[in-house]
């Protein structure tokens, strides 16, 4: 193995924290090796344990990198918004949208190691159920609660948070669905045209009114008709 270009520090572990991502998604946690982690960051495993002291912090430093990436930047932005119906309708629109059309190889790594973790242990999925609970789902919560006081959400008989849930599995069954080089599903329709559709259903499912998804969808694009033209295809 050649010798490693010299970088600060600091730098030197964000390099490794990038560089292991895929070989965790690719044989889960317990099943790579510090070997073959180092080789992936290609370094010599005297320097990956001189930066982290064992396989466990390696794996930590990589989860929390993951909660630090460009993505969720934007989704802290959106996250940001004063509850309301318009936040609820733009948050929803971008949690779909990101998990079913984003295919950087960030995100790609990452859902590999969400479906492998959801078939071992569950330990990556079950740490990121638990920031999505102080972020995501608690907006969403209070995003109801102002559509309820706004007159834009029909009463369901289901749990606001579960709502929240229930939002995020959908999406992200659709996204595996579509995850393959051949999607596991002809859905006869563009990835953008079955977000609208999923955003719809979605949040006409937690009770937010027609008319209401109508004013605040961004672009004002999304309508019943498209929905129905999709399940008609």
């Amino acid at each position: 193995m050649p010798p490693p270009r010299r970088l600060p520090s600091r730098q030197r572990r964000h390099a490794i924290v990038d560089a292991v991502k895929g070989a965790f998604a690719e044989k889960g946690f317990d099943g790579t090796t510090t070997r073959e982690l180092a080789k992936a960051a290609g370094v010599s495993e005297a320097l990956l344990y001189r930066h982290f002291p064992s396989k466990e912090s390696l794996y930590a430093a990589m989860l929390d990198a993951c909660a630090r990436g460009p993505v969720f930047a934007e989704f802290n932005r959106v996250l940001a918004l004063p509850p309301s119906t318009a936040t609820l309708v733009t948050l929803v629109h971008f949690f779909v949208s990101h998990l079913v059309c984003s295919d950087d190889a960030h995100k790609v790594a990452m859902d590999r190691l969400a479906l492998r973790s959801l078939l071992d242990d569950g330990d990556f999925v079950r740490l990121g159920a638990r920031q999505l609970a102080a972020t995501w789902v608690s907006k969403v919560e209070a995003c109801l609660k102002a559509a309820a006081r706004a007159g834009d959400l029909d009463d369901v008989p289901v749990r606001r948070d579960l709502r929240a849930w229930f939002v995020h599995h959908l999406a992200f069954a659709l996204m595996l669905f579509l995850h393959p080089r051949v999607p596991a599903v002809d859905y006869k329709a563009p990835k953008r045209a079955l977000v609208d559709g999923a955003v719809w259903f979605a949040l006409l499912g937690m009770g937010v009114r027609a008319e209401a998804v109508r004013r605040h969808y961004p672009g004002k694009t999304l309508s019943p008709p498209v929905v129905a033209d999709i399940s008609r295809s």
